[in-house]
């Protein structure tokens, strides 16, 4: 009955939340240095806004944008719910297993030695996000690698956490022998903002996240299991080293690709899942990792369009605005005891 009860809390929030995301769409394509009237922004959702300057920025720029906010908010929040129950800590987050850092780390590379290193336009975009993903990769290779051979979990959040410090303590020598043409691309990025979404990248996003909703959904039942103990866990039949692998394997992968589109994008791996877990009264993942999704797409949605409009037109870093609102957020959920 309790699981009923459960699931039919989720069901009721997400009725009320889901309505929330065409509106931030609406709002986010309307709202900006160019005001676009409500009436115009739905006629070009519709397809019927013609050619002229407001269709094109709404399609160009505006719309691909608050599409990888939501897909990347929604990501993070998957991320996030998952580590939290893999490591049994509830200040576990997307970033604390090194994939970001390690993106980072590279992406730096690129921006300050790509000149020495053979590559042509150590600027471009498509250089910047390749230099992340193939540096988020080689992070979550070795933690998928790791995760087959450790056995406490604890290990493998440590080691995820010094990736993290030696990656970050590399960048830094990095930046402080660069010149400052350099060191403002890269700060520019390693700052975190959505800005830069393009279709492509878009596409490719909104893909990721439904393979891993999916595959998160998979995990859902032994994750549950695992949440008591090891032991337990493996009592019931589970092959732990197949969970660590794929909950290792599903995070750094969600974490990547939104880290190579926007950056870092610190706190949605760690709000969402406690705000799911208050909302629906609930610790069951088949509840909370949906939920998640849901969540961390909305608030992340919501602090884009922040970053965007208090200071127009400069564009404030999304991870600014997440950690000002999301951390007392934290904080009084953790008092109240919403965290499970």
């Amino acid at each position: 009955m309790a699981n009923n009860f459960f699931r039919h809390g989720s069901i009721v929030w997400t009725a009320i939340l889901l309505p929330i995301i065409p509106l931030i769409v609406l709002l986010s394509i309307s709202i900006g240095s160019v005001s676009v009237p409500l009436e115009k922004s739905i006629a070009v959702l519709m397809g019927l806004g013609g050619q002229d300057v407001s269709t094109i920025i709404i399609n160009a720029i505006r719309l691909p944008r608050v599409l990888a906010a939501l897909a990347g908010g929604a990501a993070l929040g998957i991320s996030g719910a998952i580590l939290q129950v893999f490591f049994r800590n509830p200040i576990a987050d997307p970033y604390v297993i090194g994939v970001s850092s390690g993106s980072a780390l590279f992406i730096a590379f690129a921006v300050f030695m790509g000149t020495s290193l053979g590559i042509g336009n150590p600027f471009s975009p498509y250089t910047l996000y390749l230099a992340g993903f193939i540096g988020a990769l080689m992070v979550s290779l070795f933690m998928i690698f790791a995760s087959g051979f450790v056995r406490g979990v604890t290990t493998l959040l440590i080691i995820g956490v010094a990736i993290s410090y030696l990656a970050s303590a590399l960048t830094s020598i990095l930046q402080a022998i660069s010149d400052i043409e350099r060191l403002h691309v890269f700060i520019f990025w390693v700052m975190g903002s959505f800005s830069g979404a393009k279709w492509v990248f878009v596409n490719f996003l909104i893909i990721a996240l439904i393979a891993g909703l999916v595959f998160s959904l998979l995990l859902a039942k032994p994750l549950n299991a695992f949440m008591l103990s090891e032991n337990y866990a493996q009592s019931m039949g589970i092959n732990i080293r197949v969970v660590k692998v794929g909950t290792i394997a599903l995070a750094s992968f969600l974490t990547s690709v939104v880290t190579v589109v926007a950056g870092p994008v610190g706190f949605i791996g760690l709000v969402a899942p406690h705000i799911s877990r208050y909302l629906s009264s609930s610790s069951d993942n088949r509840v909370v990792l949906p939920l998640s999704a849901i969540v961390g797409s909305i608030i992340t949605a919501i602090a884009d369009l922040a970053a965007r409009t208090l200071m127009m037109p400069r564009d404030l870093p999304i991870t600014a605005i997440t950690a000002i609102f999301g951390a007392p957020l934290v904080i009084i959920l953790l008092l109240k005891g919403g965290a499970t």
